[in-house]
Order: structure tokens, then C-alpha cells, then sequence
């Protein structure tokens, strides 16, 4: 008898993306999850995703740091995932 095997889970695939250097794609996964992330960190995993596909003029001109956002994000990912 076959065991069977699940799916890859959403974090599955995000930490994967991660790893193989995809932070993009792993941050654009990463900023929906609702649980395991507080509102804040939600919302620095929102701007870096964002900053890193085109909207970077746009925080900047809010005045946001999104060089520093996108530095805690992935140290923040780094951190919750033992990266």
C-alpha cells in the first residue's frame, strides 16, 4: 500500500520561493497569509512586495524607507521560517 503524499501548502511554496532566491514571488505569497503574521508585519511584507514590483516611486514619495522595509521583511521571513 502507497502513501499518499499532500500537496505543497501555500508556506511550502512561499519558503521554497524563498530559498531558491525568488523573494518577489515569496513576498507576493507571503502578504496574504491572514495567520502567523501580526497587521504589522502584514503591511511590511505588503510594501516590500510592492516596492519590489514597480511602486517603489510611491512609497517614497509617502516618505517610507523601502530600502529598510524591504530589509525587515526579509529579515522578518528569515526569522519566523528558521532561514
Amino acid at each position: 500500500m502507497s502513501v499518499a503524499t499532500l500537496p505543497p501548502t501555500k508556506t511550502d511554496k512561499a519558503v521554497e520561493l524563498f530559498n531558491l532566491g525568488n523573494i518577489v514571488a515569496a513576498f507576493g505569497i507571503f502578504k496574504t497569509f491572514r495567520i502567523g503574521f501580526s497587521a504589522d508585519e502584514r503591511r511590511t511584507l505588503q510594501i516590500a512586495h510592492e516596492s519590489m514590483t514597480g511602486k517603489e516611486s510611491f512609497y517614497k514619495s509617502l516618505q517610507i524607507d523601502t530600502d529598510a522595509i524591504k530589509t525587515q521583511a526579509l529579515q522578518l521571513i528569515k526569522s519566523k521560517y528558521n532561514l
